[in-house]
């Protein structure tokens, strides 16, 4: 089973920055600005093929604590236009904590502390059987207790680091 986290462009992990991505000033089409949780500053420069779609405030309708940069590129892809200039946090950041498959084909992604994204109604039920039993419990005991669930369910379980 695959083991190296891969976007999948769900959008979600960004859909709150918008509270902690300052801008700061624009000139043209260059962004000075502000990440306040580390309080380090970045320019922001969007993309190639990406400054129309950055012009488009819509989502921020639906979503008004996402990042400023964060927009809609079709009904299933939510981008950074700014992904080549993005701040350090944001590149570091993974918002995938690990995947679920069985028999070498990947059934589930493990989601920030305690989400799934999964078609497989089994391991959807079995999920949130987990998180009443242990959604409580502190990110050790939670992974080892999912972990070997899991495993006793026939399912492969890799955390990333």
């Amino acid at each position: 089973m695959e083991s190296e986290f891969s976007c999948t462009l769900c959008g979600r992990c960004c859909n709150g920055f918008g509270r902690y991505i300052r801008i700061d000033q624009q000139t043209g089409n260059t962004y000075r600005c502000t990440l306040t949780l580390t309080k380090e500053t970045f320019r922001a420069i969007p993309d190639p093929g990406r400054s129309d779609l950055l012009k488009d405030r819509s989502y921020f309708r639906d979503h008004p604590h996402a990042c400023p940069f964060l927009r809609k590129e079709d009904e299933e892809r939510i981008i950074c236009t700014i992904h080549g200039s993005r701040p350090r946090f944001c590149r570091d950041y993974v918002c995938c904590t690990g995947r679920i498959g069985r028999d070498s084909v990947i059934c589930g992604e493990m989601k920030g502390r305690r989400d799934i994204r999964t078609d497989d109604p089994d391991l959807l039920r079995r999920w949130s059987e987990l998180v009443a039993l242990y959604g409580g419990s502190d990110d050790a005991v939670w992974k080892q207790q999912v972990q070997e669930a899991l495993q006793k369910d026939g399912y492969e379980v890799v955390y990333y680091a």
